[in-house]
């Protein structure tokens, strides 16, 4: 096997590796700390967000509901009402979750609440979070920081082999069941 698909298959692609290898840096750095002081007792609904809502924060949704948490989820650039991604659905099926009745949902749609826990997939999510959320009574993680082996990064499958999307969607399934094993302690 080529260094080029074993890139493709754990990073997504050449591009994906750089920035796991950037944020990586930055979180073993401690930039991402902050990011993991979250109040479980204050939280009340898991938000996930992503850049579409169509693969990682429809997922991780789904997830959290079947376990019977307060869960929603919104893309930061999507244009709403789209299904999630045929390869996501085919996924969540095929693990037990249903993305059949997903619909894309727009930044501009979701309302903060208070116990809001906003997690995004990649830190440039946190970021816009933080500028958009600055006055709301929410609380903000990435999703990769709570996985057994924390990473900061979690590239965007959508543009991605099977392999990567595959190993993408089960880090944010398992991302979401260490989140919400701590809401639940």
């Amino acid at each position: 096997m080529s260094l080029s698909v074993k890139i493709k298959n754990r990073y997504g692609s050449k591009k994906g590796l750089m920035r796991f290898s950037f944020y990586q840096l930055l979180r073993i750095l401690g930039f991402y700390r902050a990011l993991k002081n979250i109040d479980f007792a204050q939280v009340q609904r898991l938000v996930f967000v992503c850049h579409g809502n169509i693969c990682r924060s429809p997922l991780a949704e789904a997830v959290a509901r079947k376990q019977g948490v307060a869960t929603f989820s919104f893309g930061l650039s999507t244009r709403g009402d789209a299904p999630a991604d045929p390869r996501a659905i085919a996924w969540a099926d095929a693990h037990g979750y249903d993305l059949r009745q997903h619909r894309t949902v727009r930044l501009d749609q979701y309302q903060p609440q208070v116990g809001d826990l906003l997690v995004g997939m990649e830190p440039k999510h946190i970021h816009a979070l933080t500028v958009e959320f600055a006055q709301a009574p929410v609380q903000i993680t990435l999703a990769g920081l709570w996985l057994k082996y924390p990473i900061a990064y979690l590239h965007d499958p959508y543009n991605t082999g099977e392999k990567y999307f595959s190993r993408c969607e089960t880090f944010v399934a398992n991302a979401t069941d260490e989140l919400i094993k701590r809401l639940s302690r």
